[in-house]
């Protein structure tokens, strides 16, 4: 298929003074990447009796229907702060909070959950980008300075100094090659291929989203144990905004801005790919069925969510009327199942049938500027709001929903528990 994305990136490099088609696109970057000053009052005023001073810490393990014991937490970056936020999915209570690199500034962007539970979290302009990863459960995490004790993060008001926080497990840069614009990594996805009862082995995938090079990004490859970079290649993608893995080897990214909605696959076994325009997109995700979803705004319509098929090469739309701009998605489980989430700006969720798209609900959850969308084992829905500075734990049965404050200027567009993830992967 014709690849569209270079156009629109050297009209965006010629012309940088009236950016036309791409405009929409950059505003949307420039609006939420690092904009978190709208005067828009934060209504975060559901109830929620959560302590942020726990030290609670990691025996909330679930065994879930597929025999994986996932630690059962919601992995949040705090951009603003340049931190990580460990909030326990079963209890609401936020009971670990992490620097993500050893600058003043690291933009902590994207976080991605394997199938043992531990977390990489993507920091994007930190110059240059890196990924840090963070250990689920206490006794993977390693006694560095000998003492016998475990010395990690016990809540918000416990944030240890870079390098002290014995669960970090690694930290990797990210190789640029000349000039770095504003835009770093953003896509970051595991693999699937740790193993869910030690934790070890499995990749973590990473994309990037700048403009120093023309129409060209960088897929890095990164192993799970080390964070040493096992490989890389560029691709023609304008920027790899949003990214997920599906259960036959792929590594899906959404790169779009604007003009051009881009969906590219990268096979991880011989780094080939394919690429495909869709209508809508955005937010990203993938259904167990292998179906690729996206949310967002469209070339030719306003809010919309988009499922594409492999399969059949098929793509299906549906408008969302009165959405602002949808931007997280999240595919169903449990109490949620046969539903795919989306989150709206505006504060509202939206609850699309999986097999019809239609819009069957919507509700309003949390504040203004709602950004990212994860699904819990249990099948609760979880947004994060930007301007709130919290994460909304909703109950899709009674349709109520409790509120858990986080850090400063919280931005996540991934797969936030693991949950999209195990939903693929077929553990034999």
């Amino acid at each position: 298929m014709v690849n569209l994305t270079s156009l629109c990136i050297m009209f965006v490099v010629l012309f940088a003074g009236s950016l036309g088609g791409c405009e929409g696109a950059a505003q949307r970057e420039a609006s939420t990447d690092s904009d978190t000053d709208s005067d828009t009052d934060s209504d975060s005023d559901s109830d929620s009796d959560t302590d942020s001073d726990t030290d609670s810490d990691t025996d909330s393990d679930t065994d879930t229907d597929t025999g994986i014991v996932d630690l059962s937490y919601i992995w949040i970056a705090n951009t603003d702060d340049g931190t990580l936020s460990k909030v326990d999915t079963q209890t609401a209570v936020e009971v670990a909070r992490y620097r993500t690199c050893p600058l003043s500034f690291c933009d902590p962007s994207r976080t991605s959950v394997n199938l043992h539970g531990d977390a990489v979290v993507t920091n994007r302009q930190s110059f240059p980008s890196s990924v840090t990863k963070f250990a689920a459960a206490q006794d993977d995490c390693i006694d560095n300075n000998g003492n016998s004790v475990i010395d990690t993060s016990t809540g918000p008001g416990n944030i240890l100094a870079w390098g002290e926080d014995e669960c970090m497990i690694w930290h990797s840069e990210l190789p640029t090659t000349g000039f770095v614009s504003e835009h770093g990594a953003r896509a970051t996805a595991w693999d699937g291929q740790t193993d869910p009862d030690t934790g070890e082995g499995g990749h973590v995938w990473v994309g990037t989203c700048s403009l120093e090079m023309m129409g060209q990004q960088t897929i890095f490859k990164l192993d799970g144990d080390t964070g040493d970079i096992v490989d890389s290649v560029a691709v023609s993608s304008m920027c790899a905004y949003g990214g997920v893995v599906d259960g036959n080897g792929g590594f899906w990214i959404l790169s779009g801005y604007g003009m051009v909605e881009e969906l590219l696959r990268v096979d991880m076994a011989t780094l080939t790919a394919n690429s495909r325009i869709l209508q809508c997109g955005y937010g990203i995700t993938v259904d167990s069925s292998g179906r690729i979803w996206a949310g967002g705004m469209g070339m030719m319509m306003g809010s919309c969510i988009s499922r594409y098929d492999p399969a059949t090469d098929t793509e299906l739309t549906v408008d969302v009327p009165g959405a602002e701009f949808l931007r997280g998605i999240a595919v169903g489980v449990e109490l949620s199942a046969g539903y795919v989430w989306a989150a709206d700006t505006s504060g509202r969720l939206y609850k699309i049938a999986e097999d019809s798209m239609i819009v069957e609900n919507t509700y309003n959850v949390g504040a203004y500027n709602m950004i990212g969308v994860a699904v819990d084992f249990e099948g609760y829905i979880w947004t994060v709001s930007q301007e709130g500075n919290a994460t909304y734990k909703f109950d899709p049965s009674s349709e109520t929903q409790v509120a858990v404050p986080i850090g400063q200027g919280p931005y996540t567009y991934s797969d936030m528990t693991g949950v999209q993830l195990s939903s693929v992967i077929i553990i034999e």
